[in-house]
């Protein structure tokens, strides 16, 4: 039996069964898995449906490639634990699986800690590359400094044009931080970063936005302002709705485990 790897260990604050709903239900699924684009309600029915064994009993859920979750009761909430197939030729490589499953689980967490119940809509750029090391996008967006604040704390971040967004730093990986956003009614933005290893010359990042419960023309706005935000003004001005950012209507792709 291949060796396993604890990928994600944390705790949520909520019930085993509302976390059990979350991933076994689609509609659910849909509130923390991925992002928007045409093809993920299909995507969630095979990762979650067709491809997945589920031990309703022991709350498990485990893939033919050896990829696992698993559910335990701990004080009032639970805990959630992703394990993977450890790959020994491998070992310390940029791995797009590992930081998709680390996305999709702190989403997951967010979404039943800060909005259970809530109906998630997401505005997204992927592949956008960091720039030079003298001219790093990451500066450019007011991110780059964000690494060094620890879980917990409050941050500011001011645009281009002198708008401000402020929230809390949710997690944080060597590749990855999440930060809630006030300004939009408590929402989520991940921010992952490709290495340069693994996207040359100087690596990518995407950006993933998720608010609950906007309409379609709250959602409009949202999207006009984060895309003028990490594309420039003028970029986002001939962008129209889910063309707004090539990554708008972007399968999960490599960020995915399928």
């Amino acid at each position: 039996m291949a060796r396993q790897r604890v990928l994600v260990d944390m705790l949520i604050a909520a019930a085993p069964d509302d976390v059990w709903t979350a991933l076994r239900d689609p509609e659910v699924v849909g509130r923390w898995f991925g992002w928007d684009y045409e093809g993920l309600d299909a995507e969630i029915r095979l990762i979650f449906g067709d491809a997945v064994t589920a031990d309703d009993a022991a709350r498990t859920l485990s893939w033919p490639d050896g990829d696992r979750f698993e559910l335990e009761a701990e004080g009032d909430g639970t805990r959630l634990r992703v394990a993977r197939t450890h790959h020994d030729e491998f070992d310390g490589a940029y791995d797009p699986v590992d930081e998709g499953w680390i996305t999709f689980a702190q989403q997951l967490r967010f979404a039943l800690e800060r909005h259970p119940g809530q109906e998630r809509r997401t505005v997204s750029v992927h592949g956008l590359g960091l720039g030079p090391h003298e001219a790093p996008l990451l500066s450019e967006l007011g991110l780059r400094m964000l690494g060094d604040d620890p879980v917990g704390n409050a941050y500011e971040v001011q645009r281009a044009d002198g708008s401000t967004f402020t929230g809390e730093v949710f997690f944080q990986t060597d590749l990855q931080i999440g930060l809630t956003v006030a300004d939009e009614g408590d929402a989520l933005l991940v921010v992952a970063r490709t290495p340069p290893s693994a996207a040359p010359p100087d690596g990518e990042v995407m950006l993933v936005l998720s608010v609950y419960d906007v309409d379609e023309e709250r959602l409009a706005e949202v999207e006009r302002r984060w895309t003028a935000w990490w594309s420039g003004p003028e970029e986002a001005d001939h962008a129209d709705g889910a063309d707004a950012s090539e990554g708008a209507s972007a399968g999960t792709g490599d960020a995915s485990r399928h």
